[in-house]
């Protein structure tokens, strides 16, 4: 039994050898591209887990640098400053580790306190916020620690929050992150003029004000000293070099030493003696680990007492 020819749809012919040589050869001209574009898509899908991969690894080394370097801190004969916390390696890897304390930023528990709400507005103004828009930020953050519902004359209490929509603040509790500050009315502006402003405040501490490690506008606005006084004490600490976490920087050991390099009355220096230390309880170790320009982890870690720690953050 013979089966007929199918004739072709669009010439009425029989296709002949020369058509179905033509058809196959478009299928494997398609075949070869189709299977070229999944070698590619394989080859660049290779090649971003390998540097993925490689990344990953960079990361994982430099954090190990920054633990070494948390570990060295720790040692009971290094003390800030020792070049053993700055090192460089031949292969490109480096760790720096600076030993200081929390004594350097302002315990957000305290900023309900007169002391610290003033040193507080201070420091905005000293950051470029005029009196009012200092006033307000300062006192709005008291008024969220504080246990009462009765706003401080610049301040914000659930009236104002709830006028925004924000009915649960201010939950009248101490801060759970320097972050949430920033809920806080006022802290926008603040956040505008210093952006470095985190830097600050913090979570941990015994609330005194370090002369050894507090900044000069903080130094200025808890002590009421003189812009000159405060740069003065922070020349001082820095030793001949003019930089901080070296071999010669100068730790103050006496308070005196202090009063008379601030140039402060008894009254003056009796309103900030009980707040006033050479040294915060809470130790703070900040250790960068790198490797070349490519690999950085930032490790810091608080400890107190025999170096039990206290809070571990990564940055």
């Amino acid at each position: 039994m013979k089966f007929p020819r199918l004739r072709s749809r669009f010439t009425g012919r029989f296709p002949g050898n020369s058509t179905r040589r033509g058809i196959a050869l478009m299928l494997v001209i398609f075949a070869v591209t189709f299977l070229g574009l999944i070698v590619v898509s394989l080859l660049q899908i290779s090649q971003f887990s390998w540097e993925e991969s490689s990344l990953e690894r960079g990361r994982f080394q430099a954090k190990l640098l920054a633990e070494s370097g948390v570990a060295l801190a720790m040692h009971p004969d290094v003390e800030p400053g020792d070049p053993v916390l700055h090192q460089t390696f031949p292969d490109g890897r480096k760790v720096d580790v600076d030993i200081g304390s929390e004594g350097g930023r302002i315990l957000v528990t305290t900023l309900g306190e007169d002391l610290f709400l003033d040193t507080t507005r201070e420091l905005f103004i000293l950051w470029g916020l005029d009196a009012t828009e200092a006033a307000t930020a300062a006192e709005s953050l008291a008024d969220w620690i504080d246990s009462d519902t009765e706003a401080r004359t610049n301040g914000a209490e659930t009236e104002y929050y709830s006028a925004l929509e924000y009915p649960d603040f201010p939950p009248n509790e101490t801060f759970t992150s320097i972050d949430q500050m920033l809920l806080v009315r006022g802290m926008d502006r603040v956040a505008k003029l210093q952006p470095r402003w985190r830097d600050y405040f913090t979570l941990y501490g015994d609330g005194s004000i370090d002369v050894n490690e507090a900044p000069p506008d903080l130094m200025e606005a808890f002590s009421g000293c003189t812009p000159d006084a405060a740069q003065s004490l922070a020349a001082t600490r820095t030793g001949n070099d003019l930089t901080d976490g070296t071999e010669d920087d100068y730790r103050f050991e006496s308070l005196d030493e202090v009063k008379v390099l601030l140039g402060m009355g008894d009254d003056q220096w009796d309103r900030i003696s009980a707040s006033i230390t050479l040294e915060n309880a809470t130790k703070r170790i900040e250790s960068t680990g790198s490797i070349g320009d490519t690999y950085l982890y930032r490790l810091i870690v608080l400890t107190e007492g025999d170096d039990s720690p206290v809070a571990r953050i990564s940055e």
